[in-house]
């Protein structure tokens, strides 16, 4: 079995130049370096939208600091390490875009869509108009924070040939269905030539949903038909996988005289980062986990999902849900204390029981 370790990109926004092996390839123990230009299917894969680059090409433009420029299979970890560390690569830097309210009118990230690729919106009622009636308002701006899943196994995979032209993989990943499909794109094969096989992973919530190294770990080995593995640092591990959105809401919820709610606007922005991963999926509990689990008849909410230069956001526990609870939360305790309502009955007197419907 031999190992195999990436290269990641330098900078978040940088056209890549040129990417110099000589230097690594001349170390002993390396037995060969992988660029953009070994893959022989796709370029692109993704959960939802094809738009996660496998390799940063030479001409092309880095989209965050985990986007990976080279692979290296060696001997050992060790040696393909000294390796990656003498491939010198040329760029172009360009500033990143790392505000997601300014991402929105800015110039595109990926050239085939806009920055706020994706909006949701549930409208019932008249919400505007409720709100007039009510005797209680709780208005506010909540933003919550991009967090890192912190699962004790970091990713790893192992890869080898089947010996009938197609590919075994070993993979840490969320999704072994997921894994064959991607795999079979980037390495240009039938679905039934890839045989994923799960291992047990040490903890996900989430955060190896997406593809992070079975796909290099794939190309290496079909493309040299020996067995290889990679293992990730923690350290490169946080800077690859996504996390958990950040999302910036502005919401207000209003309640009359007896504490009953009538009326909830929401209008919020989710920072999905380099690559779109689920990111819309999780926007779109936003807005529909927005009136939590209570009974509010009328609802305007909209949710929008926006490329940045940060790193992508994904699937983590809650998806969505809990940063809209945060704020929503906030809001019912704000109301209560207006009003002088009990929290806890304030919020048996509102919940949903059989018969009332669901904000969606």
């Amino acid at each position: 079995m031999l190992y195999g370790v990436l290269k990641f990109s330098d900078y978040p926004k940088a056209k890549v130049l040129k990417i110099d092996t000589s230097e690594a390839e001349k170390l002993v123990g390396v037995y060969r370096i992988f660029t953009a230009k070994d893959i022989p299917g796709e370029k692109k894969v993704g959960l939802i939208l094809q738009d996660w680059s496998v390799m940063i090409d030479e001409s092309e433009t880095t989209h965050y600091i985990g986007d990976v420029i080279a692979g290296v299979v060696a001997d050992t970890d060790e040696i393909a390490r000294k390796a990656i560390e003498l491939i010198k690569v040329e760029y172009e830097v360009y500033e990143p875009i790392t505000d997601v309210f300014k991402a929105i009118e800015a110039e595109r990230i990926h050239p085939e869509r806009p920055n706020n690729f994706d909006t949701v919106k549930f409208t019932v009622g008249n919400a505007d108009e409720a709100m007039k009636k009510a005797k209680y308002i709780s208005k506010g701006h909540y933003e919550t924070q991009r967090i890192e899943h912190g699962f004790l196994e970091k990713e790893a995979a192992i890869a080898r040939p089947d010996g009938k032209g197609g590919i075994e993989l070993l993979s840490q990943s969320q999704g072994v269905y997921e894994d064959r499909r991607q795999v079979a794109m980037i390495l240009n094969l039938p679905e039934d030539k890839v045989r994923v096989t799960l291992i047990p992973n040490g903890g996900g919530f989430g955060g190896k949903e997406d593809m992070t190294i079975q796909g290099h770990t794939s190309l290496f080995a079909f493309l040299m038909k020996k067995p290889v593995k990679i293992t990730l640092t923690r350290e490169e591990s946080i800077r690859m996988h996504p996390k958990r959105h950040p999302v910036f809401m502005d919401i207000e919820v209003g309640a009359d005289e007896k504490g009953k709610l009538i009326a909830l606007k929401l209008n919020a922005v989710g920072d999905t980062g380099a690559y779109a991963s689920v990111g819309m999926k999780v926007l779109e509990r936003v807005a529909g986990h927005a009136a939590g689990g209570y009974f509010i008849p009328d609802v305007d909410m909209i949710a929008k999902t926006v490329y940045t230069n940060n790193i992508p956001c994904g699937a983590m526990r809650g998806f969505g849900a809990n940063q809209v609870t945060f704020a929503l939360e906030s809001c019912i305790d704000d109301i209560c204390e207006q009003g002088s309502f009990d929290r806890w009955k304030f919020r048996w007197n509102n919940a949903l029981v059989d018969g009332l419907k669901t904000s969606t």
